[in-house]
């Protein structure tokens, strides 16, 4: 959450489904295991294969804003979009 700063917010049952698919595609692997107050915290770190994955959705994700930017510009300017 903290580097999402508050924009991504999941529930337990969440995080954990998407952190097991995660790991079960080889995008993220354990990194550690520590015990805090009684718990088992695992920390996981990003696999070449997560980074790739990573770069190309970032890429699309662009690629989407810069289309729907480009849309706005045109409406604004009383374009038919």
């Amino acid at each position: 959450m903290k580097r999402s700063s508050g924009r991504v917010q999941l529930k337990i049952g969440t995080l954990y489904g998407v952190l097991d698919r995660l790991s079960a595609e080889g995008l993220i692997a354990l990194d550690r295991e520590e015990a805090q107050q009684g718990r088992l915290r695992r920390y996981y770190r990003l696999t070449d294969d997560g980074a790739e994955a990573l770069r190309a959705e970032a890429a699309r994700m662009e690629e989407t804003a810069r289309v729907a930017t480009t849309l706005l510009r045109a409406r604004t300017a009383g374009g038919a979009a």
